[in-house]
């Protein structure tokens, strides 16, 4: 009998939102009972499924609660205490993925990272995971998207995948929400899960 996967999501600053939980329970991995699901959201969220009226008033809630600094505590618990072998971060959830699947407790254990425009990850780029890690990065204003690209492509264990989409083209609640690019995104993540290839 096939092992169960184990599925540890660490979200964007919107949390665990209703639209997040159904594409996930939607995943045939998760319907036929194969994938534990583990949803990690920052402390701003609170414990319920708070939906944000828009990306700015997300941020300064994120920002109040400790920011990223703070998540990435969370999420470094959340993978001590909970091991699993996969890890699927969005936005804030993947830099905080990306700085604790660097650290020394993870160097001994095994699993696969898929994290999604994780733009912060470019004030963590010194650090390497001890993890394979598929970076799916999208447009970005503010930063040179190429160029961090190029930077990260010296670790090893990096693959990354660049989709000319808005920063948040996966959340129904970003201003940079794409359905037809979301739709295909939860199929490449249904493929990643099954083989590891996204």
């Amino acid at each position: 009998m096939q092992r169960k996967r184990h599925l540890l999501v660490a979200t964007d600053i919107f949390g665990a939102t209703p639209g997040l939980q159904q594409a996930l329970t939607q995943l045939p991995a998760v319907v036929n009972g194969q994938l534990q699901l583990t949803l990690c959201q920052p402390d701003s969220c609170g414990n319920t499924s708070t939906v944000f009226a828009d990306d700015q008033l997300a941020y300064q809630a994120f920002l109040q609660h400790g920011g990223l600094e703070h998540y990435q505590q969370q999420v470094h618990q959340a993978l001590a205490a909970q091991q699993p072998d996969l890890v699927l971060g969005f936005s804030a959830g993947a830099a905080a993925l990306w700085c604790s699947l660097s650290s020394a407790d993870c160097a001994d254990s095994t699993g696969q990272a898929l994290l999604c425009y994780g733009g912060q990850i470019r004030q963590y780029s010194e650090l390497t995971p001890h993890w394979p890690v598929t970076c799916v990065w999208s447009d970005e204003s503010h930063f040179d998207v190429m160029a961090l690209q190029q930077k990260l492509s010296q670790a090893g264990n990096v693959r990354q995948l660049h989709w000319p989409q808005r920063h948040g083209f996966i959340n129904p609640h970003s201003s940079g929400f794409n359905a037809a690019a979301a739709a295909e995104f939860w199929s490449g993540c249904q493929r990643w899960i099954q083989s590891g290839d996204f």
